[in-house]
């Protein structure tokens, strides 16, 4: 899907949109868009992960959320690594509340969960953070408040900006807890992060393999230079 160096993961805001930093997200977020139903009404939901823990994974998504923002497209980026929550740093907003405050709700409403979208110095970009709940984690994702979440969400966004947008989750790598294959069921796509030099053949085969037994919908990979 693509390519990216180590430099490539600092916030994609910081830089002009004409740099070729800016353009390799924006060259990849395209990909990504053309690999879309192109009759899609709804917003698009597509699931970043990595195979095993990678600090730049979270940078990598707020960068492909912040081109698609920059390129038109409502874009929701939503921290479901409920296990070490960082997108809110990266954003500088609050982490009080967020998805695992949905998610121990007993009914969740469109109302809730707008009420949770954080707007970000990035026009047309909102964030879900992970909240700050105690939580295990796994268990409340495993229950259908995730697929409420996830319903509700892209009826909000579809409402808020009257056209298609796109949800971006940021999940715990694949082979380190259940979350990220419980929330590929959920969305239309699923993207493997692999860093060059630390992910290895093994570990990127076992990712894909589960993922694979789910049925998620295995888009594409994206190679980071390391």
């Amino acid at each position: 899907m693509g390519i990216l160096s180590q430099e490539q993961v600092a916030p994609l805001a910081d830089y002009d949109a004409n740099s070729k930093y800016s353009h390799a997200y924006q060259t990849l977020y395209t990909n990504i868009r053309l690999s879309w139903d192109s009759q899609r009404l709804k917003p698009q939901t597509i699931l970043l992960a990595t195979p095993t823990a990678y600090s730049g994974q979270a940078a990598v998504a707020a960068c492909i959320a912040t081109a698609a923002a920059q390129t038109g497209t409502p874009a929701v980026l939503v921290d479901a690594d409920l296990h070490t929550p960082s997108l809110h740093q990266r954003f500088g907003l609050s982490n009080d509340i967020g998805l695992s405050d949905l998610l121990a709700m007993t009914s969740i409403t469109s109302q809730a969960v707008a009420s949770r979208l954080q707007p970000t110095v990035v026009s047309g970009l909102r964030l879900l953070c992970a909240g700050s709940t105690p939580s295990s984690g796994t268990h409340w994702l495993l229950s259908s408040r995730l697929q409420d979440v996830v319903t509700y969400m892209c009826q909000t966004v579809a409402e808020i900006e009257g056209k298609s947008g796109i949800i971006i989750f940021h999940s715990a790598p694949v082979l380190d807890s259940i979350d990220a294959v419980v929330i590929a069921t959920l969305v239309a796509q699923t993207f493997l992060t692999i860093v060059s030099g630390r992910t290895t053949r093994s570990q990127a085969k076992q990712a894909q393999e589960q993922l694979q037994c789910v049925h998620a919908q295995l888009a594409g990979a994206i190679l980071v230079d390391v």
